[in-house]
């Protein structure tokens, strides 16, 4: 992403950086994703209830099923390239962290997709700074990347809420149905539609040659309304709601004290200049949030609201990211930090702190917040 970042403090200077990851573009983790729909038209296309548009539905579900078969949650093309061009930025726009004798620690999580964006990064720092230290682990061991905790908490009650809210939100698929089926089919109706949505949204992770999208078989108003249903439902399970928000947060928690221990560390001894972690959406949505974040830290339990705020597809896209940029001058004992979201330079909630300057804050405020909430 080509932006301009804004030029440090006089005397300050870039020596560290603490970056949390989402892996990168992957298949639809679960196999039923592709069956569910698939299944149906299939049985549909046997029986010579579609329409034209159902065949070429049917065709290119089919399609998309082939592609993503024994590939179920792997990371894509897409998802290496991701990671490839993002550390490339790093070393490009941070040349005082990323120098010739720096010493990196990387981190994932024991999923394949974690690890392979790791090593997609890693490879991308390795070619352009061949003389770095790079240190790669994955292990259960780091098992607080993946930030469950919170989620395994509420789920019980959490996922038939936020299941029952996007049925709710879901439009009526009568019209939908009609422009695929020829008759009346017996399914599960707003799920199949809300598969079909979910397949259209995975072929940006996955592009397939002569396949665009699967929006022709749709409205306009019908895909912004299942996203809204869809957006709705993530929030509920996964986001900093006033109804869960407090237990999903609380899974964050063992994160916090990592990245806080990592960072005076490296403030202290000079020790590590990098510190890159590769998880989950899990991960990132409630330390977003933690961290004050504006677009990612609505704490609402008013669901009509939520998407003007929230929305899952900028808080946590494939590759989504968080930076803390640590700074320090010889004239100054003071380290400060910025915080970028998704490659973009933040300004914090105002509740959290107050920049010394644009996007630039005191670390030890940014601490201080921390530790104040995972007391």
């Amino acid at each position: 992403r080509d932006m301009e970042l804004t030029k440090a403090p006089k005397g300050y200077k870039p020596f560290y950086m603490s970056h949390l990851a989402r892996h990168g573009s992957r298949w639809h983790a679960a196999e039923s994703s592709y069956s569910f729909p698939l299944g149906i038209l299939e049985a549909a296309n046997k029986s010579g209830e579609l329409t034209a548009l159902g065949k070429q539905l049917y065709k290119d579900v089919q399609r998309l099923a082939t592609d993503a078969n024994n590939r179920y949650g792997e990371l894509s093309p897409l998802g290496f390239e991701q990671h490839q061009s993002m550390a490339e930025r790093m070393v490009e726009n941070y040349p005082e962290i990323f120098h010739k004798k720096c010493h990196i620690d990387c981190k994932s999580t024991t999923v394949p997709r974690c690890i392979h964006s790791m090593a997609s990064a890693v490879r991308e720092i390795s070619r352009r700074v061949p003389t770095a230290s790079i240190r790669m682990e994955s292990s259960d061991k780091n098992e607080y990347l993946k930030a469950y905790a919170g989620l395994n908490n509420v789920k019980q009650v959490a996922r038939p809420l936020s299941d029952s809210l996007q049925r709710a939100y879901l439009p009526c698929p009568e019209k939908f149905l009609k422009r695929i089926f020829t008759t009346e089919q017996k399914i599960d109706s707003k799920e199949f539609m809300y598969t079909i949505f979910m397949l259209n949204a995975i072929l940006g992770s996955t592009p397939l040659e002569g396949i665009n999208n699967l929006e022709y078989a749709f409205t306009e108003d019908e895909l912004a309304a299942i996203w809204r249903a869809s957006n709705i439902r993530r929030y509920a399970l996964t986001g900093p709601s006033k109804v869960f928000g407090h237990a999903i947060v609380e899974g964050i928690y063992p994160f916090v004290k990592v990245f806080i221990d990592q960072a005076d560390n490296a403030i202290a001894t000079g020790c590590e200049q990098a510190s890159l972690r590769f998880a989950h959406d899990v991960t990132v949505i409630p330390f977003a949030a933690i961290l004050g974040i504006k677009s990612c830290n609505i704490v609402t339990d008013d669901w009509e609201q939520v998407s003007h705020h929230w929305r899952i597809n900028e808080v946590t896209p494939m590759g989504a990211n968080i930076q803390m940029v640590f700074y320090r001058s010889k004239h100054s004992d003071e380290i400060l930090v910025k915080i970028l979201h998704n490659e973009r330079e933040q300004i914090l909630d105002s509740k959290v702190a107050t920049p010394v300057k644009s996007v630039f804050y005191r670390w030890s405020d940014i601490r201080n917040h921390l530790l104040s909430q995972i007391k």
